[in-house]
């Protein structure tokens, strides 16, 4: 395998850029697409396209954070403090609270 150049990895990084976003395109008309027909239609409600983008994009986001707070560590210039960590736990606070309520409101009915 050849050591890529700059010319290369511009490329790499376009075209991946390009199937991410037609991943999550697709993914989101799939999930509009299933609580259309769960509405119209009184189905049941399929998850698996909603927890997929979810997954996906926060899987992004908390590698984008991770990276720009190992990238400027060592920097006096930035001197932020670790949000990749408040995010992970603000997260899974709002986790623990929405499937709380939800286990109330399916155990309640």
């Amino acid at each position: 395998m050849k050591k890529m150049d700059e010319m290369d990895r511009s490329i790499q990084l376009r075209a991946e850029e390009r199937g991410y976003k037609a991943v999550l395109v697709a993914l989101c008309v799939w999930t509009v697409g299933n609580v259309y027909q769960s509405i119209v239609s009184h189905t049941h409600l399929d998850m698996l396209p909603c927890l997929v983008l979810c997954v996906a994009v926060c899987v992004q986001a908390f590698s984008q954070m991770s990276l720009k707070w190992k990238m400027t560590a060592g920097d006096e210039e930035y001197q932020e403090t670790n949000t990749l960590a408040h995010t992970v736990i603000m997260a899974a606070v709002v986790l623990v609270v929405v499937l709380s309520i939800g286990a109330y409101l399916v155990l309640r009915a």
